[in-house]
């Protein structure tokens, strides 16, 4: 009996859960247990649990008189996190790249291949952090620095939060981990470097509006200079 019930709580959960990384329950948007238990022919109970997974993972919240509502992205979080993450992987990729053995890059491939055949099937968003962090920590668990990889970790696991909103589906994160792979197997640092702060700000870029404008000065603009990127391409693509 307890197993049926959370499956069917982890049911309700990945129904939620796509509708709000697919756009369908908006930001501001009130998910309603009552409504929602009606909508799936379920009780309220395994909604309720299915809610509170999502608090959680702070893609929804409770507000005063309004109840549970889908959460906006924090800007200001977003660019923060990917500023210290361009900063510190470009730092761990230049100090890698030139120690990766033929076993890393070959496991960088397998990886690579695991990722392209989730991101085809049904359970792309569960099954892409595990692979998406194997795969970036391959690379710089070669950097011999374990105190960089414990920060680029911990940064990335705050990423990964942020990133629950989105649909991994509709970004280029195998494209941009190809473009890692083949700096990586040619040895060009970097080529690497740049592939790597390329996917970092092009992630970000999927979550803020079309025309944004890194500010100058900012945290974000000094990392993206320092890494190679030109000020003049600081604006998403029309």
């Amino acid at each position: 009996m307890a197993g049926t019930h959370r499956r069917m709580a982890d049911t309700v959960f990945d129904r939620l859960h796509e509708r709000i990384v697919s756009g369908d329950l908006a930001p501001g948007d009130r998910v309603d247990a009552t409504d929602i238990a009606e909508s799936l022919g379920v009780s309220r109970t395994p909604v309720r649990e299915a809610i509170l997974r999502l608090d959680a993972q702070g893609l929804v919240e409770r507000q005063p008189y309004r109840g549970v509502v889908v959460t906006a992205v924090d800007r200001t979080a977003a660019e923060e996190v990917a500023a210290l993450r361009i900063h510190l992987e470009t730092l761990a990729t230049r100090a890698a790249v030139p120690r990766l053995r033929p076993e890393d890059v070959d496991h960088l491939r397998e990886v690579h291949d695991r990722l392209a055949t989730v991101l085809a099937g049904p359970d792309a968003q569960r099954g892409f952090s595990g692979l998406n962090r194997e795969f970036h920590l391959t690379i710089y668990r070669a950097a011999g620095s374990p105190i960089l990889v414990r920060l680029v970790d911990d940064l990335s696991a705050r990423a990964e939060r942020i990133r629950l909103h989105f649909d991994v589906r509709r970004g280029p994160a195998l494209d941009d981990h190809a473009a890692i792979l083949a700096a990586c197997a040619a040895g060009d640092v970097e080529a690497a470097v740049a592939a790597t702060r390329d996917h970092i700000f092009g992630a970000l870029r999927l979550m803020l509006p079309q025309g944004y404008r890194v500010a100058p000065g900012s945290a974000l603009e000094i990392a993206l200079a320092a890494s190679g990127w030109s000020s003049s391409s600081t604006t998403t693509p029309s």
